[in-house]
């Protein structure tokens, strides 16, 4: 996981951070292993969970041909669609999901200093409905939602096809990846404006969008010795992707071609594409035996929002033997999403949507003209290690610049006038255009920290977050819902070399809503009046626990059973509020078994 300045050369996106996954190599002797996991919630309206899978890799020509084979079944039931109930509220629980993976890799040792990897994948997830829509409508007494409830109304199939090259020289190491992925999302149509908005409005036609994502990456890291012993990565990289969106783009159209959406945007509204070509180098410096630099400069160019320079400098300074100080600037980058940059993806409403100074009817359309986001991420940080004590304090800051966000500026009006084809009647309707901007600036601040104690059968390991400010400096509201704080806590003892137990603790802090309205609703000023305005609320700080215990019968065949939010702290999702937006889901009893050859 790299976090802050660190994660800069990644890219478009790598603003808060980047989570590289490292997959497991394929073995030139045969081994794999099969797992079986549970878990029952207590609170029989909670949704159970049961998952398999296998994986298995070995040779097919010694020391030339290898391969590796991964599966996984999962299933999760949705929860009861009145679980909310018991709190007066009409909104949905969790949706369960239907998950099937496979993927599989070849790999040819072509020569001692080259490799030639093949990996294909596929995957389909479904989800299982349980009265979900964007106004918590009451599912139960909903003519159309009623027959959805276990049901599944959207599924999404990824296949991926990536061949790579990976060369180990006298000079030092390269890899070349082409990489093709392609997304097919089927889902039952929803209402796109007023009070239906997000609620499914059709049982039997599905349809379909369409993603399709080519990449191409080449990057060498060159070992030599400048003055200064260094590793220099050079590196190139282009993204390209066709989306068809037939789902989420039909707003303001009619079988004329007259409707005010194909007004505002012509040809075929449903295609977008984007392409961003880049280019890094990174330079790891040992200036002395305590002390590390990296220097790193990425250049990338969007096809509509232009180009960008990220700098990035990290150093790392050992005080002593105990302490390390660590520190890193960087500017980080995020391209606008293709719905952003399309003119003819619009979103609408009746009003109550609208800005606070705006009475009608508004539309928000996609923007070809928008910057990308930036932000100037900062880190400070110590590090403690001395015998069995591993401790740290890190100190972040991100200044965001032009972050993109809807905007409250009106730029145009389209007619929207239609007349029923049965009475013949007009009915007359001006739409004001809103787009997609920059907002000037937003900010997230805080503190990270670790504590780690091993006495060798017992590690006790901790970390923390405290939230210092996270906020649009134009509105004044947070960026996100998060807890001001959290903190993770795992005890784990190993009691033999066959049985451990390991104790998990997590307290999170309060979490606030919106303090400030942003629209006719919530400024008490729409269709429902004072009764529709913002109600600032809290999410009041809670803890859960959980407890689990491992046993190896053997090499083979190892076991966990355990329990997970012991004290049964459930919280459930209020269709009220604007802070209690999700459930936690109460005391649950998990197992999983392993077969290890």
């Amino acid at each position: 996981v790299l976090r802050g300045p660190a994660a800069a050369r990644y890219g478009s996106g790598a603003a808060g951070g980047v989570v590289n996954i490292i997959t497991k190599k394929v073995t030139n002797e045969t081994h794999g292993s099969v797992e079986f996991y549970t878990s029952q919630p207590e609170d029989s309206k909670e949704g159970s969970s049961n998952r398999v899978g296998f994986n298995v890799s070995g040779p097919l020509i010694k020391d030339v041909l290898s391969y590796r084979l991964y599966g996984n079944y999962n299933k999760t039931e949705a929860d009861d669609v009145d679980i909310n109930k018991s709190i007066g509220s009409t909104a949905a629980g969790r949706e369960g999901v239907k998950n099937k993976d496979i993927s599989g890799r070849l790999a040819w040792q072509a020569t001692d200093q080259q490799t030639v990897l093949l990996d294909i994948s596929s995957s389909k997830q479904g989800n299982i409905y349980s009265g979900d829509s964007q106004l918590n409508a009451n599912a139960e007494a909903d003519a159309i939602l009623s027959q959805l409830i276990g049901k599944e109304t959207n599924t999404m199939y990824r296949d991926s096809y990536a061949l790579t090259h990976e060369g180990d020289w006298s000079w030092g190491k390269s890899k070349l990846v082409a990489q093709y992925d392609k997304t097919h999302n089927k889902r039952l149509p929803e209402g796109l404006a007023g009070s239906v908005e997000g609620k499914i409005n059709n049982l039997d036609d599905k349809a379909t969008s369409r993603l399709e994502t080519l990449r191409f990456n080449g990057e060498a890291n060159i070992p030599f010795e400048y003055y200064l012993p260094q590793v220099l990565t050079v590196g190139t990289e282009w993204v390209e992707d066709r989306f068809k969106d037939n789902v989420s783009t039909t707003q303001g159209k009619d079988s004329s071609g007259s409707g005010y959406g194909d007004q505002l945007a012509k040809g075929d509204r449903s295609k977008m594409e984007s392409r961003i070509a880049s280019a890094y180098i990174e330079d790891n410096l040992k200036v002395t035996d305590s002390t590390d630099v990296v220097l790193g400069l990425r250049f990338d160019d969007h096809s509509k929002s232009g180009s960008n320079w990220s700098p990035s400098l990290n150093i790392t300074q050992k005080l002593n033997d105990n302490f390390t100080l660590k520190g890193g600037v960087a500017k980080a980058y995020k391209a606008p999403n293709m719905y952003q940059n399309a003119e003819g993806y619009l979103l609408s409403t009746n009003g109550n949507g609208c800005p606070a100074n705006i009475e009608s009817r508004c539309l928000l359309q996609g923007n070809g003209d928008l910057k990308p986001e930036t932000s100037v991420n900062k880190e400070l940080g110590i590090q403690f290690q001395r015998d069995i004590v591993n401790a740290s304090l890190t100190w972040f800051r991100n200044d965001y610049k032009d972050k993109i966000v809807a905007g409250t500026h009106v730029v145009g009006t389209v007619d929207g006038s239609s007349t029923n084809a049965n009475t013949g009647a007009v009915t007359n309707t001006k739409w004001n255009i809103l787009r997609w901007e920059n907002t000037p600036k937003a900010l997230i601040q805080g503190f990270e920290g670790s504590l780690g104690l091993d006495f060798g059968d017992i590690r006790w390991t901790n970390n923390f977050t405290y939230m210092m400010d996270s906020k649009d400096k134009q509105t004044g509201n947070p960026l996100s819902l998060v807890p001001i704080y959290t903190i993770n806590s795992i005890f784990d003892y190993d009691i033999t070399d066959q049985l451990d137990v390991n104790f998990v603790f997590t307290q999170y802090g309060r979490q606030k809503s919106r303090q400030f309205a942003e629209n006719r609703l919530e400024s008490g000023i729409g269709s429902g009046g004072a009764n529709s305005a913002l109600k600032p609320s809290t999410v009041k700080s809670y803890s859960t626990a959980g407890i689990n215990v491992g046993y190896k019968f053997s090499d083979q065949i190892s076991t966990r059973v355990g329990v997970s939010n012991l004290f049964d702290k459930q919280i459930l999702r209020d269709s009220n509020s604007i802070s209690q937006t999700y459930n936690e889901p109460g005391r649950a009893y998990y197992a999983s078994l392993k077969y290890s050859f």
